[in-house]
């Protein structure tokens, strides 16, 4: 397989891509030249997506519930129609938080962020894997975050994206011999609607970035950069690495 995909020429799907972070990343691809199925369960918000001037009629949207590996199967199978049945990029952006202490974590809170955080993502691979394998130069580029470190107060959120960094090495192992590349990318305290609507996530933010060089919250533009420069053929010796997107808050 060559390594001479760029923006233009690929076809990505995007989970998440409502609001946020996933939004940002759609759009940045769309703006590349790239065809998107954006990923979501936001019927509303996604709808408005597509229909933005900057998506360039590029983007399509695919509502589903990606929360059950069925869900997550016969999303990936509806993208992949979306796209022609061809695939180069898949980015793993969709996430929940539930913030509650080890002591009164309900369990069906825990499950349901481990399998929207985590489950999917392998699910979501594991389906789309024969049309990645015909790609000229497939990448999948899954969404970390700092907390993977770990936080007071959030402990499934944390243990699903340090669970989803180390599947990224784990994929990026077993699938490099294919030709997959295979990063993630953690942001640090972006500002993003999960954010804004929490105040006790805002103050938290406001705290930390206080603490790193940059002394400000990132933009989801800007993780959005960082995205499409893994999946792209500049990256194309770079595999199984976790890009930190955070203002360099984290240091180790």
């Amino acid at each position: 397989m060559s390594a001479t995909q760029n923006p233009r020429n690929q076809a990505v799907i995007v989970t998440g891509a409502a609001r946020g972070i996933g939004r940002a990343i759609a759009l940045r691809f769309a703006l590349e030249g790239a065809r998107v199925a954006a990923v979501d369960i936001l019927a509303d918000e996604l709808a408005e997506l597509c229909a933005c001037e900057t998506a360039l009629s590029r983007i399509v949207a695919v509502e589903a519930d990606i929360s059950t590996p069925e869900g997550a199967r016969e999303a990936t199978n509806r993208a992949l129609e979306a796209l022609g049945g061809h695939v180069d990029v898949i980015v793993n952006n969709a996430g929940i938080e539930h913030r509650a202490p080890i002591a009164s974590h309900e369990a069906d809170a825990w499950r349901r962020v481990m399998a929207i955080n985590l489950d999917a993502p392998f699910f979501i691979v594991q389906t789309a894997l024969p049309a990645l394998l015909a790609a000229d130069a497939p990448a999948i580029v899954n969404i970390a975050s700092t907390a993977r470190i770990g936080f007071f107060g959030q402990p499934a959120y944390d243990t699903s994206k340090g669970g989803l960094v180390t599947l990224t090495r784990s994929m990026a192992n077993e699938l490099g011999r294919e030709g997959v590349r295979v990063n993630a990318v953690a942001p640090g305290f972006i500002a993003t609607n999960m954010v804004a609507d929490d105040p006790k996530i805002t103050a938290i933010g406001e705290k930390q970035v206080r603490l790193q060089p940059l002394q400000r919250m990132g933009k989801p533009e800007e993780v959005a950069a960082a995205v499409v420069w893994l999946a792209s053929s500049n990256a194309s010796y770079i595999t199984g690495q976790t890009l930190h997107v955070d203002g360099g808050w984290v240091r180790i």
